[in-house]
């Protein structure tokens, strides 16, 4: 029984939203994260075959799956788009076709049930799961594709992490330039001796991005890491071309990392196309302290280019907020700066 349709795509005039608590029975698409009971490897184990990652499903691992085909019975109104049993966690992204006369979470609820049945049938006497699940919703159009596309490449990222535990590990007290950060990737990035940050402004013309990318790739090419926050368009740009390049990069982040102490601290690893970049060795995520932004030197960098750009559009210029997203933005690139002149 053929569950997942990995061909779907939504019309084009559909979109999705958060949801408000009655809307939970209507139209949407969710995917849904299920972990197990203390992250015990209860489903399958992570193997390699040769050409990819694959999971070797423990007797549990296939009772999820059968819950899946049960659920489909019970809820005509659901498929299932995607779906991966990892060692010690599940996903499924389910389409609601039309209104369900249960919530999904309802639904979800009841095959988490069904797969703790199972589980003690098999002899497995504690809970299988010690949290409620994790519902993302869809929210705007091209967003389905990345959730099916994560989903499939869990276990090849698993393995990713597994091969190269250095490089997904999360760094709190990184000291550079007396700046505390907190990072992941491939620190030696940071002794690389040829340095260049890409700073654009969010007003860049098409052709002022593009100039600035060709000379951000020829330094690249002939040796240069190079460093951004990415947070303007033209930034995002280069910084994309980069990465595709294969060059590496050193990221500012702005609150890019789970808080230290969280419950998602120690299963944090980088999303979407920067995973596959930081196995390879090619990526830094940097994300400064708060004592980095308040860093005297900081603060006066980020003064007078704030300063500097009130007048070249004949503002008075008043003090911002340190807190503020437009302070931390601008002082991100400062630090960025003082990374890449040091």
């Amino acid at each position: 029984m053929n569950m997942t349709n990995e061909n779907f795509s939504p019309p084009t005039n559909e979109t999705f939203t958060w949801l408000e608590p009655g809307a939970w029975r209507k139209p949407c698409i969710v995917h849904v994260t299920m972990v197990a009971n203390s992250r015990q490897a209860l489903f399958g184990r992570l193997t390699h075959n040769g050409s990819e990652a694959v999971i070797e499903k423990t007797p549990i691992g296939w009772a999820l799956i059968n819950q899946q085909r049960r659920m489909l019975e019970l809820c005509p109104e659901i498929r299932i788009l995607a779906d991966k049993v990892m060692p010690d966690h599940h996903h499924m992204v389910l389409q609601v076709l039309r209104t369900m006369p249960r919530s999904i979470r309802q639904v979800v609820r009841g095959y988490m049930q069904g797969c703790k049945e199972e589980a003690r049938k098999l002899g497995f006497a504690q809970n299988l799961y010690d949290a409620p699940p994790f519902y993302r919703v869809l929210t705007h159009k091209g967003q389905l594709h990345a959730m099916i596309e994560y989903v499939k490449a869990n276990p090849e990222r698993a393995w990713q992490r597994r091969q190269n535990p250095d490089l997904f590990r999360m760094h709190r007290r990184t000291e550079v330039c007396g700046l505390q950060f907190t990072s992941m990737g491939n620190h030696f990035l940071l002794d690389w001796p040829e340095r260049q940050l890409v700073e654009m402004s969010r007003e860049a013309s098409v052709a002022q991005i593009e100039q600035r990318l060709q000379s951000v790739l020829a330094a690249a090419h002939n040796g240069a890491v190079t460093y951004t926050a990415a947070i303007s368009k033209g930034e995002q740009r280069i910084a994309r071309m980069v990465r595709e390049k294969g060059f590496p990069l050193v990221v500012m982040l702005n609150d890019g990392f789970p808080k230290e102490g969280s419950p998602h601290e120690r299963y944090y690893k980088p999303g979407g196309v920067f995973f596959e970049v930081c196995s390879k060795g090619k990526l830094l995520l940097m994300e400064p302290d708060g004592s980095a932004f308040a860093n005297q030197v900081v603060v006066k960098s980020t003064e007078e280019t704030l300063r500097r750009k009130a007048e070249a559009k004949h503002y008075s210029y008043s003090p911002i907020p340190m807190e503020s997203q437009r302070y931390r933005f601008v002082a991100l690139n400062e630090i960025g700066r003082l990374l890449a002149d040091r």
